[in-house]
């Protein structure tokens, strides 16, 4: 009976596994949910190179003050995936946005009794500690979906034993970036009733800071800060992680929704407004911005328009200054999203405000390279990053691994 049984264990993993590798395309799907678009990538490995299949991007009601404004979400996604066929893709990864996340750092300690140093070996094997159930499970704050190390320090255990001699306890400086539940419940049971089942979630500033802050400037300090339609979310990222984590409801749709209010026009005149602002130059009393709109064209007076989205950006600068120690106003500040950059002249606006030099910067990557696509782009770059990994698993690896899901242990 017992040899039965292994047997057909045995069976069912190897069938499992022999599925998985015949796949020769890794197919898999992007989701940033930005605050006011949904954007989706679908793409595959194919013969090692990754490849991007579709993409499509749909306006949707969006969230503020970390709640969605209508319940739409679940709609706006079938109409990405309804050319889509779930079967063929084997994960899921969403970018969970700063409004439905919190940070806390946490402080390790744990020891090593073989000669170490404080390169990749150790970090991962510190990692590794920082992920396992015992630290994470005293975390209550969420659902914990990014762990990542700021700094470690070594401390060599003083010992008369020889044997000894070289352990160490190695501190940690640990970053855990969490979600709301209640979230992470929405967005799986979305995917669920659409089919899917491998879901994962990461932060999504915690891919930007990542793909779009090189070692040197993660190591003396940077604030990145997304200016997105609804919301901004502002990041210090020291090191490995992010240090600090914060987020407002405050973005674009504020500056259209200003000038809406102040000049008396509709919402949507004011957004095509706003695509015309140019803040690089004073304008005079004559100059006007001409915006044709409803098969009519509107002028409205440069300098005044000018006035409104300046003090809108400033009060944007404003907050940015709130969500971080006046100490970090010595790092350089890294500005991504399409809101403030899409208008020329924002950006100087912004520095002057803060007091430093903020910059923009952009990810390409095939078709997609503007500001706004950032998010998605840095999204897309971590999850091909796991997927390359498990790829490239050797037999033996890839084997415990399919168990693991089958099995549950």
């Amino acid at each position: 009976m017992v040899v039965a049984s292994v047997r057909v264990f045995f069976e069912i993993v190897a069938k499992e596994f022999i599925k998985g590798e015949k796949m020769q395309n890794n197919k898999f799907l992007v989701l940033d949910i930005g605050s006011g678009k949904l954007r989706l990538a679908e793409l595959e490995f194919d013969n090692g190179q990754l490849e991007l299949e579709d993409y499509q991007e749909v306006e949707y009601a969006g969230f503020t003050d970390g709640a969605f404004i209508e319940d739409d979400f679940l709609s706006s996604c079938q109409k990405l995936l309804e050319d889509v066929d779930c079967e063929e893709i084997k994960s899921v990864y969403v970018g969970v946005p700063s409004e439905f996340c919190g940070q806390t750092i946490k402080e390790l300690t744990s020891t090593f009794d073989a000669p170490i140093d404080l390169e990749d070996k150790t970090k991962k094997e510190f990692l590794k500690y920082a992920e396992s159930e015992e630290v994470i499970s005293k975390i209550n704050d969420g659902i914990v979906i990014d762990v990542d190390i700021i700094n470690l320090t070594k401390m060599n255990n003083p010992s008369s034993d020889e044997s000894s001699s070289n352990s160490a306890n190695i501190i940690g400086k640990v970053s855990y970036i969490f979600a709301d539940k209640e979230f992470l419940d929405k967005i799986s049971s979305t995917f669920e009733k659409l089919g899917y089942s491998d879901i994962e979630f990461t932060s999504s500033i915690n891919a930007q800071s990542k793909q779009m802050i090189n070692k040197t400037n993660r190591d003396i300090g940077t604030v990145l800060v997304d200016v997105g339609y609804l919301t901004t979310s502002v990041a210090v990222v020291k090191g490995e992680a992010i240090e600090t984590l914060r987020s407002f409801s405050l973005g674009g749709a504020h500056i259209s929704a200003e000038l809406c209010e102040s000049l008396n026009i509709p919402f949507k005149l004011a957004e095509k407004l706003k695509r015309k602002v140019l803040l690089t130059v004073d304008p005079s009393e004559v100059d006007y911005y001409v915006v044709s709109f409803d098969d009519k064209e509107y002028e409205f007076q440069a300098s005044k328009v000018n006035k409104i989205v300046k003090a809108k950006i400033e009060h944007i600068a404003v907050m940015i200054s709130k969500c971080i120690k006046d100490e970090e106003f010595a790092y350089q500040f890294v500005i991504t999203g399409g809101a403030l950059n899409d208008i020329k002249g924002a950006l100087d606006i912004l520095s002057t405000k803060l007091g430093v030099v903020a910059k923009a910067e952009k990810l390409s990557f095939d078709d997609l390279d503007k500001p706004e696509h950032s998010a998605i782009i840095s999204l897309i770059k971590e999850a091909s990053q796991k997927i390359y990994d498990n790829i490239q698993l050797p037999f033996w690896k890839k084997l415990c691994n399919k168990m693991k899901n089958l099995f549950k242990f």
